[in-house]
């Protein structure tokens, strides 16, 4: 009986959890302005140079059809080279049409060491690392290589415990560890750190980030450069009814913001960092409970995007997202749209480098 017992609070418990995750915003939702009196948030840190950056999603796997069933997916990735993160000759031509269409950085979307079953997360690290030498060794450019820290994989933990602080750094550490320094971005000499949004966090402070920089600096000689999603602007101290509760009189200070979801409703002046994006439709899957759509209007919107991130100005430009199929948000070749997206792309990072 006593078991039973146990049972039922575990799973009312778990119960409780989904019913959170299933109240909390979407993230890339652009945030409530914050009361009158909270304390502004820090000024972004100016950077060294003008860049281009991109999230790279590589978690297919054309031998498995990880991530590759049809009934997901948006649009679709030519066959050949075959999409799948163990594919070195797939790594290589993704990263030469980036370069091609003056991307400078990309951002691999990455989801920990410690889950063995998204072993794509860690060991598709180490491919596109080789597929980046292979590149350099043949005379090309490939951008170079900074961290997108998916933050689904917090799961909803506390940020400021202990425990909780070396599972946040330990993935960071990791990352940096699978990457030579050689094929690192930098921007101020520092490694590039893009963080996902806050949505999956039960309470976080500056502690977190003050414990990134020390022990980044501790193990790699310096600290890095943490462009936070701006849902990381001001402390969560807990969640009610679905919704945050914050701390707006301590706001968080990384070097630079950017807001999620550019992809859906555009360009918008918030955040430190331009992100632009194509369109997107996630409406075909099972779990969006009807899903969200921004038609690409045969590539106006991305254009009209693109012009609004020129005029604004700010040195960094973000592209949300390189190659995301499912929900429909990728500017890569595509068997859809070839390559009218990487063609449009060249023409307005021309003009951006200029």
């Amino acid at each position: 009986m006593k078991h039973f017992f146990i049972v039922i609070i575990i799973l009312l418990a778990l119960l409780g959890l989904a019913l959170l995750n299933s109240q909390r915003k979407t993230p890339g939702v652009i945030p409530e302005p914050a009361p009158k009196n909270a304390v502004p948030v820090f000024p972004p840190v100016a950077p060294d140079k003008k860049l281009i950056l991109t999230y790279y999603f590589y978690w297919y796997d054309a031998e498995s059809g990880e991530h590759l069933q049809l009934e997901t997916l948006k649009h679709t990735p030519p066959n050949n080279p075959a999409p799948s993160w163990k594919n070195i000759d797939w790594h290589k031509k993704e990263l030469a049409d980036m370069r091609i269409a003056g991307i400078d950085v990309v951002l691999p979307v990455y989801w920990g060491f410690s889950n063995t079953k998204d072993k794509w997360s860690f060991n598709g690290l180490t491919k596109i690392s080789q597929a980046w030498q292979e590149l350099k060794n043949e005379g090309q450019n490939p951008p170079l290589i900074g961290m997108m820290f998916d933050t689904t994989i917090i799961n909803n933990q506390d940020l400021t415990t202990p425990e909780r602080k070396e599972f946040f750094y330990s993935n960071i550490k990791d990352f940096f560890n699978r990457i030579p320094t050689h094929q690192r971005a930098l921007i101020n000499n520092k490694p590039v750190i893009f963080l996902f949004t806050s949505q999956y966090t039960a309470k976080f402070d500056q502690s977190i980030f003050d414990f990134v920089y020390q022990q980044f600096e501790k193990d790699f000689g310096v600290k890095p450069y943490i462009v936070r999603e701006v849902s990381w602007d001001y402390p969560i101290l807990r969640w009610e009814k679905g919704n945050w509760i914050r701390d707006y009189q301590n706001p968080i200070k990384t070097e630079n913001s950017y807001l999620w979801d550019a992809a859906y409703h555009g360009y918008v002046d918030y955040g430190g960092v331009a992100a632009v994006g194509p369109g997107y439709d996630d409406r075909h899957l099972p779990d969006r409970k009807g899903g969200r759509q921004t038609d690409r209007q045969n590539g106006e919107f991305y254009k009209q995007n693109f012009e609004k991130a020129l005029a604004s100005k700010k040195p960094l430009i973000v592209i949300e997202t390189w190659n995301e199929f499912h929900e429909g948000s990728g500017i890569s070749e595509t068997l859809e749209f070839k390559r009218q997206y990487i063609d449009l792309t060249k023409e307005f990072s021309t003009r951006f480098h200029k």
